[in-house]
């Protein structure tokens, strides 16, 4: 591979310095390696390709000046160890697997609204993953014949092209023997893992919102190289309510009145968190007039006071009347017409 064709390949200029070609290698090496491209079988490829580049770029470098070349030797080593370290996971001085973390879990679970304001102790049955027992969790049992390991076509080192692999650790496919004498588990199908629900407690506050979380640490995902597991993080969503809507610790609501109660005024009974509640309607009352329940709202706690619920008034009008509701209407309209000339007149 030609030196044009290297730098060309890493996307950087030829007279780019070691510390951005550094950045770049570090970036297409992280975005073409096989470990997190799975899916993707030109992956392995593209990623021999990055590194025969780098190589070469790096030898380049290496007969520059002696002030760069000073840079690249003093650099060189905390370059390779970064690498090795976060993007292959490799202890590069025994070119051991790094105890990595397994993966996080997350389990969304929705409560009701009154529940979320009221606080609530459950036991919910969440989804995790488990150490498959006939394997014990390596997804790989013995094998009745042995077979030559296809990555490393027998040679006990995968073949990925001249650099940094020339002398890098085995295979991690047949742990440097060549041969495979496993096959997959066929109880978890070589996952090491399989699907169980376990039981978690949950004490929810009085007055949670949207977004709560429990964190249950090392609940997660089991590590891949014998590390420690991840976490369960369980995230608390609330359901709406047809009748409340919250804003902090405040609820609102809309009550509908008929107009005669509206102008008549009198005694009406509004739903609470607690049953109902006793509003005195004025005569008169209009649509949108919002009136107040103190300490209605959400619970209260040490650090805040309970919240207030506010009531807005809603003036229904009849979509049809009987004969007897019509003429009562339109006496009503004709008293306040005279109303009108009378106080025109005067």
């Amino acid at each position: 591979m030609t030196t044009r064709e290297s730098f060309r390949i890493l996307g950087v200029n030829s007279k780019a310095g070691v510390e951005e070609v550094r950045r770049r290698f570090r970036f297409l090496a992280q975005k073409y390696h096989p470990d997190r491209n799975p899916d993707n079988p030109k992956s392995a490829d593209q990623f021999r390709r990055v590194m025969e580049a780098y190589e070469t770029v790096q030898a380049h470098l290496a007969r520059t000046p002696k002030t760069e070349e000073h840079y690249y030797r003093r650099n060189r080593r905390t370059a390779k160890q970064e690498f090795f370290e976060e993007i292959l996971g490799l202890d590069p001085e025994d070119g051991t697997l790094a105890q990595a973390m397994g993966p996080d879990f997350r389990y969304d679970f929705r409560i009701p609204f009154v529940d979320a304001l009221m606080g609530l102790s459950t036991t919910i049955m969440a989804p995790i993953l488990a150490p498959c027992a006939c394997c014990d969790g390596r997804g790989r049992v013995p094998a009745a014949e042995s077979q030559v390991c296809p990555d490393c076509h027998g040679r006990g080192r995968p073949v990925k092209g001249p650099g940094l692999f020339r002398s890098g650790p085995g295979c991690r496919r047949c742990r440097g023997t060549g041969q495979l004498r496993e096959q997959a588990c066929p109880a978890c199908e070589g996952k090491g893992q399989y699907q169980q629900f376990r039981p978690f407690h949950l004490d929810i506050p009085a007055g949670a919102e949207d977004g709560v979380r429990f964190r249950f640490v090392g609940e997660g995902g089991a590590s891949m190289h014998g590390g420690p597991p991840g976490n369960l993080e369980v995230v608390i969503s609330v359901a709406p309510h047809e009748f409340f809507t919250r804003k902090g610790r405040d609820l609102f609501c809309q009550f509908q009145v008929s107009f005669a109660q509206a102008a008549l005024g009198g005694e009406v009974q509004v739903p609470t968190l607690s049953g109902f509640a006793t509003l005195n309607l004025p005569r008169g009352t209009q649509s949108g007039c919002i009136f107040c329940f103190p300490a209605a709202g959400a619970p209260g706690n040490l650090h805040q006071p309970p919240g207030d619920q506010y009531v807005e008034v809603v003036v229904t009008t009849p979509e049809s009347m009987n004969l007897s509701q019509r003429d009562i209407v339109e006496k009503l309209a004709g008293l306040g017409k005279t109303g009108m000339d009378r106080a025109a007149h005067e």
